[in-house]
């Protein structure tokens, strides 16, 4: 009679072991692809370095019960210091028996600044935000309509809002199909990206790129104290 439950009982252990042993492969497999590529593009790679978070104040960051990095590597590109890594929290979801914990994950891409600014968000306008402007929560407006349809700018400075978001930059972010997808937020000492999902290596010199480029076009006068 309990022949049918220790086969059954069996198995599972069995199902148990493989995704663990599964899970430890492409694990390590994403480290060694890390690796590789930090290797060949003159950058470091540690698998884990929280120490980062401490940069960062954007609201995924203060998410969760649990929050944490993997797969952080460091370089530089056209003379900018840049970090990127796999950033992750978990919720607790559900109620009762259906309670479970979700992991969420980021792709962040992060570079320093010259100096401290306000923080500035420019990120791609949703329809929830539309549905909140109707009920007068609006973000900051600037002189191009085509630019606020497209946008959406969180600042605690205007002024310094106006300078980053001059005219020509403006003209260049609705041409570049990057910031479709790609939102960028000055905080502190550092400029950020991220995406949904997972960090992979071939991904870190767009967004590196994307960073640098934004930076580029920041006016000098900014950075004066």
């Amino acid at each position: 009679m309990m022949e049918p439950f220790y086969i059954a009982f069996g198995t599972f252990i069995l199902i148990l072991v493989g995704v663990a042993l599964i899970s430890r492969y492409v694990s390590r497999r994403r480290r060694e692809a890390f690796q590789a590529w930090a290797r060949d593009s003159g950058w470091t790679y540690v698998p884990r370095d929280d120490r980062w978070l401490r940069y960062f104040n954007a609201p995924m960051f203060r998410r969760g019960i649990r929050r944490g990095t993997r797969h952080v590597v460091t370089g530089s590109l056209r003379g900018r210091k840049l970090v990127a890594f796999e950033y992750y929290y978990v919720e607790r979801q559900g109620s009762g028996r259906n309670k479970r914990n979700v992991t969420y994950r980021f792709a962040v891409a992060a570079l320093f600044t010259p100096k401290v600014r306000p923080m500035l968000e420019v990120s791609r306008e949703m329809i929830g935000h539309r549905i909140m402007g109707v009920f007068g929560m609006k973000d900051l407006q600037l002189e191009s309509e085509e630019f606020n349809r497209a946008f959406r700018i969180e600042a605690e400075n205007d002024r310094f809002a106006y300078d980053i978001l001059h005219p020509r930059t403006m003209e260049w972010m609705l041409g570049d199909e990057r910031f479709k997808s790609l939102p960028f937020r000055l905080e502190g000492p550092m400029l950020l990206t991220w995406t949904r999902g997972r960090l992979i290596p071939e991904n870190v010199p767009a967004m590196a790129t994307f960073l640098v480029e934004v930076i580029e076009r920041v006016p000098d006068y900014v950075w004066q104290d």
